[in-house]
């Protein structure tokens, strides 16, 4: 099975409906709690059921798309290497950008020839690091040989030909959180990058003569296409750092020497990503699972798996599906369901697992494939708060346990109360459940989209409905009719 309509069509940069890691939590029982009758086994009963899941890989068609917010703004980009996760392999994310002058025609002083280069500098705002910060990233600059279109979003397996190293520089993620104080500023949480003298010679070195490089937006586009930021293959880092393409402290600066006068000046000029001009970007994410503990659980056993491996898009995702709910209608026919609880807890891994590097996603989606219609849905009437859909009512968020081994490990848990009755009263199909850790989801049919998790951040391997001791399962407290 594909997950071949799970997120077609997505346009990041419409305005989301709402982004879950800002919402607060709330749940169908955390109101109306006290409506769940006591469980006394005589009218009402507490039971669970088991859980057949299997592992996928997200196809094409479900990639992210990163573009831009209704302000321009960009989302955020990852960089970096994860080179030796065992539970899911290896990731390294490339960025590709634009920097361009703030405007055209552009000029530096009116003295060309005696302009002196002093450095020139890539200046990137970070915002956070998911990952191992002590571990070296080694990550390099290189002109691009593509345009990247600026009025286009692209999926996170666009590629870019590139060539000439412009620098490189070798650092622990955990230093980009320091402060640095240069001609007289004060500059924190960012990754700086030298690039080469003669790089920044060649950029001082044009002119804004009608066709050349400073003439116009389009002339400076051909003259230098953008950067490509690529983390070296053979590295040993094992994180993803973020940064902000959009903020004010992204740009490239070019620091120079002017004689006005017959007296040296020294001052600086930057580049940025967007000027009246929208800047192209695209955010290049490639996943490896060759000898990772997924790999060894994408056969798919009728009887379902006893891990599941969840990784946030674009990675992988879980069909749950549940033949014990058939057979528990057949036995107690119509029942009133106060509760239906899907539940899933963490499995932890040997110290050598990373997880307490690798972290979990901070919420995971859950939806049904219409097997009828081939289209998914989302579990609307346990969804639907003040006339809307709002995915927060059902679940999902990570919240802390305590595994049979005593370490703290997360769980989700996901309230299908209404769908379950539905199943069973309504006679509703006993659909496939699909279990995911999505950037961005969108029903088309429906006009809803909404944002879940940061792209490519967060992995988790949890029991599956055969586990020995952290099963998988769906809850249901009910009452006979």
């Amino acid at each position: 099975m594909n997950l071949k309509i799970l997120l077609k069509g997505i346009v990041a940069g419409l305005a989301l409906t709402f982004i879950l890691s800002q919402c607060t939590k709330i749940k169908t029982t955390d109101v109306g709690t006290e409506l769940i009758p006591e469980i006394d086994n005589i009218s009402t009963f507490d039971t669970t059921l088991d859980v057949v899941a299997a592992n996928y890989l997200f196809g094409d068609s479900a990639l992210p798309r990163l573009g831009k917010d209704a302000a321009g703004n960009v989302a955020e980009f990852n960089l970096g290497l994860v080179s030796n996760d065992p539970q899911f392999g290896r990731t390294a994310a490339t960025m590709f950008f634009e920097l361009k002058p703030p405007g055209y025609k552009y000029v530096f002083e009116n003295v060309k020839d005696s302009l002196l280069l002093d450095s020139v500098v890539l200046c990137m705002k970070w915002n956070s690091t998911w990952g191992d910060t002590n571990a070296v990233q080694s990550i390099s600059v290189y002109e691009l040989e593509d345009n990247i279109k600026p009025d286009s979003i692209y999926t996170t397996d666009v590629a870019f030909r590139y060539r000439d190293v412009l620098g490189a520089k070798n650092f622990a993620p955990n230093i980009l959180d320091d402060s640095l104080f240069l001609f007289r500023q004060k500059l924190a949480k960012q990754l700086r990058i030298r690039l080469s003298d003669e790089f920044g010679q060649r950029l001082l070195s044009q002119d804004t003569a009608d066709g050349e490089p400073y003439s116009s937006d389009s002339a400076f586009r051909a003259f230098f296409k953008g950067f490509a930021v690529v983390p070296d293959a053979s590295g040993t880092g094992n994180s993803l750092m973020s940064f902000a393409l959009s903020d004010t402290n992204t740009y490239l600066k070019l620091y120079y020497k002017v004689t006005k006068n017959g007296s040296v000046d020294t001052t600086s000029r930057k580049f940025v990503f967007s000027n009246i001009y929208p800047g192209g970007c695209a955010n290049r994410i490639q996943r490896s699972y060759n000898g990772s503990q997924l790999a060894m659980h994408l056969n798919r056993p009728p009887g379902g798996d006893s891990l599941v491996y969840i990784q946030a898009s674009p990675g992988t995702y879980a069909v749950l599906r549940l033949p014990s709910l058939d057979q528990f209608k057949a036995v107690k026919g119509n029942v009133m369901v106060h509760l239906a609880e899907l539940s899933m807890s963490q499995v932890p891994g040997n110290s050598n697992e990373l997880d307490n590097y690798l972290t979990v996603p901070g919420t995971m989606y859950m939806d049904f494939l219409d097997t009828i219609q081939y289209v998914q849905y989302p579990f609307l009437t346990d969804a639907f708060l003040s006339g809307r859909y709002d995915v927060r009512v059902f679940g999902g968020f990570a919240e802390n346990t305590v595994a049979p081994t005593g370490q703290v490990v997360s769980q989700y848990r996901f309230y299908i109360t209404r769908y379950i009755q539905n199943f069973i009263t309504r006679n509703s199909p006993n659909f496939p459940i699909y279990l995911y850790a999505p950037y961005t989801v969108i029903y088309p049919q429906l006009r809803v989209i909404f944002g879940v998790t940061p792209v490519a951040r967060g992995r988790v391997k949890l029991g599956g409905g055969n586990h020995s001791s952290q099963k998988m399962k769906l809850r249901i407290i009910y009452s006979l009719i």
